[in-house]
């Protein structure tokens, strides 16, 4: 077992006492609340909240329409902030929403924040605001980690972690069948890399029932939405992901690169994340099998279900096909013809140089790409 060091300060709260939790810790404050577009006033979080904080003494400023984590929502939030005496920021959607409140609760409190964000300075995470993150799109683990990626901008947040992340199930009721599968779908990659190098058993059985119970929680939700149980497990499992939990000693970086095969979708054709990852999962999979056979048969048969007696190509078929029908349950595009024309060779090379893996060539990212092209099997030859 490699070695390794734990921690994660966020004090995660499930269930109605999460609500409990915000009226607690609001009392009093002027909290700017930072949510995403539309959809949290559809869900009625948004409202409720609202609602919670003011019952509680409170005064809410609302600093919406947030879809991107950009340096502009930033700083436009931080002199927002400021303005209206903020004492604490909520950050209330998903990954944009939250990694865009984590931003602005750190820079309020610094006078000149660039150097913070270049790197140039370090960053504490007991210098910034009280600060709770409520995740009602379970993905990406932003509630858990202690990262916001400044989209366009060569630099970030790193080491500032929310003070409670509040997960409560309601508030992701409204999240239909498709983008219920774009959640597992990101949540089966981001999790699943950390399960092929660990040499933790536990962390990598951690992983390996994290995994199962994503698969099973989506299969309820297919025909039970609200169903409380499995939109619980959902969050849970996002908080897990990036929680540190997961992955303790992994040996080896090959798995990265399923980013990084996800990272030459958007730079080619301008796709968003999720979108990325559920579209190169599949295929990335079967690329992956013909360089690691064994690694990725495992996953196949403990994580996804394969017959444990099935061979190599039996099993990352079988994977192939489960992983597809979750994108055909939850209407998702199962080819690139939904997004346009497929990138060229030449595309593809430019890409490859933006991304950091190198565990495949460029003819191989050019090949799993145009895999993407078509529903078949692109098989392990």
């Amino acid at each position: 077992m490699n070695d390794f060091t734990f921690h994660n300060p966020v004090c995660a709260v499930m269930g109605e006492g999460a609500l409990e939790k915000l009226a607690e810790v609001a009392a009093g404050q002027t909290v700017l609340l930072v949510c995403g577009g539309s959809s949290a006033r559809r869900n009625g979080s948004l409202e409720r909240v609202a609602v919670t904080v003011r019952e509680a003494g409170g005064s809410i400023v609302q600093y919406g329409g947030i879809t991107q984590c950009t340096y502009e929502a930033i700083a436009t939030g931080v002199a927002r902030a400021r303005e209206v005496g903020a004492t604490m920021v909520v950050g209330l959607g998903g990954a944009s929403a939250m990694d865009t409140a984590k931003a602005i609760a750190f820079c309020a409190v610094h006078d000149n924040y660039n150097p913070y964000l270049k790197g140039k300075l370090p960053q504490r995470n007991d210098e910034k605001l009280p600060l709770v993150l409520i995740p009602t799109y379970p993905s990406t683990g932003s509630e858990a980690n202690g990262t916001s990626d400044i989209m366009g901008y060569a630099g970030g947040i790193h080491g500032v972690f929310a003070d409670y992340a509040l997960l409560y199930p309601p508030f992701t009721y409204s999240m239909d069948a498709r983008n219920t599968a774009f959640s597992t779908m990101v949540m089966l990659a981001q999790t699943g890399y950390r399960y092929f190098t660990d040499t933790n058993p536990i962390s990598r059985g951690c992983t390996g029932a994290t995994l199962q119970a994503v698969l099973a929680a989506f299969e309820t939700l297919v025909d039970d939405p609200e169903n409380y149980d499995a939109r619980a497990t959902m969050l849970w499992a996002s908080f897990m992901e990036t929680s540190g939990v997961l992955g303790l000693s992994m040996e080896g970086r090959w798995t990265y690169s399923i980013f990084s095969a996800a990272g030459i979708l958007r730079f080619t054709l301008g796709t968003v994340y999720r979108e990325n990852l559920a579209m190169i999962l599949p295929r990335w999979l079967v690329f992956a099998a013909r360089h690691h056979p064994e690694s990725v048969r495992r996953f196949a048969v403990e994580v996804l279900g394969a017959n444990p007696d099935d061979g190599v190509d039996a099993a990352v078929r079988f994977a192939f096909e489960r992983l597809r029908g979750i994108l055909r349950t939850g209407g998702l595009p199962t080819t690139l013809e939904a997004y346009g024309i497929a990138p060229s060779l030449t595309d593809v090379e430019a890409a490859a140089g933006r991304v950091s893996s190198k565990e495949f060539t460029v003819p191989e990212y050019y090949e799993m790409v145009q895999a993407c092209t078509t529903e078949a099997y692109p098989g392990l030859s």
